[in-house]
């Protein structure tokens, strides 16, 4: 499955309430942990709000990976 606007628009909403920022302050080539300042705790609590958004499992293990996106998250999230 692409990554479809929809998708990103849910991860980039979800991002920025558990980054609490705006939507608008989250862009798509942001890094969860370098350039967003999130640690695991809120990747876990953004994979937990994804997979009750989307009703699917996602593997927080990917999230997690350095240099993961907010793209990627998305990317993720669309092939789960």
């Amino acid at each position: 499955m692409s990554m479809d606007s929809t998708t990103l628009d849910c991860v980039v909403r979800i991002v920025a309430a558990v980054a609490e920022r705006t939507a608008d302050d989250i862009r798509p080539e942001q890094r969860l942990f370098e350039d967003l300042g999130l640690d695991s705790l809120q990747i876990t609590e953004i994979t937990q709000k994804l997979e009750n958004a989307l009703g699917r499992p996602i593997d927080d293990d990917l999230l997690n990976a350095d240099g993961a996106t907010v793209a990627r998250c998305a990317e993720i999230a669309a092939a789960a």
